[in-house]
């Protein structure tokens, strides 16, 4: 009797918590009731997200996208939603990604194949026109000639891992052909290993390898060029996160609506510049 009385009780219970509402919250149910969104990114690549060397305050335009982003849910909701920025490396953002330790991350990502398996790539956002000057190749030291993928075999590359770069290397090199790839977070570092000879070439934007060349006369772009086009960036949002991904997309898009993107990145672009910091396009 006493068994039946304590199963009754609990079925009751049960139901009870149904009734009040007592279901497992979701994310988005979490971010409204801590009032804060937390979003990853690596302030290292002005003009997309930097920090102020003296107030240690991280800004970019990719910043100003994650605001939008908390204030159209708080707008939406109804409820006040902060950002909370965490600043990671590059390939730590998208690690905490992956396992839910932050919401979301902006870090100037390009949607790849491996990230559309791996993420919820949500945009996109930060779309201009394309411009033809605007490409993805090799920084080399003045001498070395690359017209074409195969004038990469026997050579040293670097490469930003986890990069849109890196993908373009593995899908347009023959990567056995290369003597080898060499892995590099720093990339006024690389250009300068380019220009001392420890590496041969590295693959980057010609934004990048552009402002190099301008800052050390050994160095110039090669002319090989990867083929892509660019159609703005996307946010990474956990795999399993459908409908946090589905909000922020949403939020994304009604940014680029209403945002300049081309002010802004001048904005910032000047920003940066002023404070002394490399940028990066």
């Amino acid at each position: 009797m006493k068994k039946l009385l304590a199963l009754a009780l609990t079925a009751v219970m049960a139901i009870s918590m149904v009734a009040c509402g007592g279901e497992e919250k979701t994310t988005i149910d979490t971010i409204l009731d801590q009032g804060y969104i937390t979003m990853a990114t690596s302030p290292d690549f002005a003009p997309s997200e930097f920090k102020d060397p003296i107030t240690g305050e991280i800004m970019g335009t990719d910043i100003e996208y994650a605001k939008y982003v908390a204030q159209y849910i708080s707008d939406k909701y109804g409820k006040p939603v902060e950002l909370r920025i965490k600043e990671m490396d590059f390939t730590a953002c998208q690690a905490a990604v992956s396992t839910n330790t932050v919401n979301f991350s902006l870090s100037g990502y390009a949607e790849t194949a491996e990230r559309a398996a791996n993420f919820n790539c949500v945009g996109p956002y930060a779309t201009i026109s394309a411009e033809d000057d605007t490409y993805h190749g090799a920084l080399v030291k003045k001498g070395l000639v690359i017209e074409k993928a195969e004038d990469f075999a026997g050579l040293i590359v670097g490469v930003q891992p986890a990069s849109l770069q890196y993908n373009l290397l593995q899908d347009q090199l023959d990567v056995d052909s290369l003597k080898e790839v060499m892995f590099i977070d720093n990339l006024s570092l690389a250009a300068q290993m380019v220009a001392e000879g420890k590496i041969d070439a590295l693959i980057t934007d010609s934004g990048v390898g552009d402002l190099q060349v301008n800052n050390n006369d050994k160095l110039e772009m090669a002319g090989f060029k990867f083929e892509y086009y660019s159609e703005g960036n996307c946010g990474l949002v956990n795999i399993d996160e459908t409908e946090l991904a589905a909000l922020i997309e949403e939020a994304l898009l009604a940014a680029d609506k209403d945002i300049d993107y081309s002010a802004l990145r001048n904005d910032m672009r000047d920003k940066a510049a002023a404070m002394g910091l490399e940028v990066n396009d």
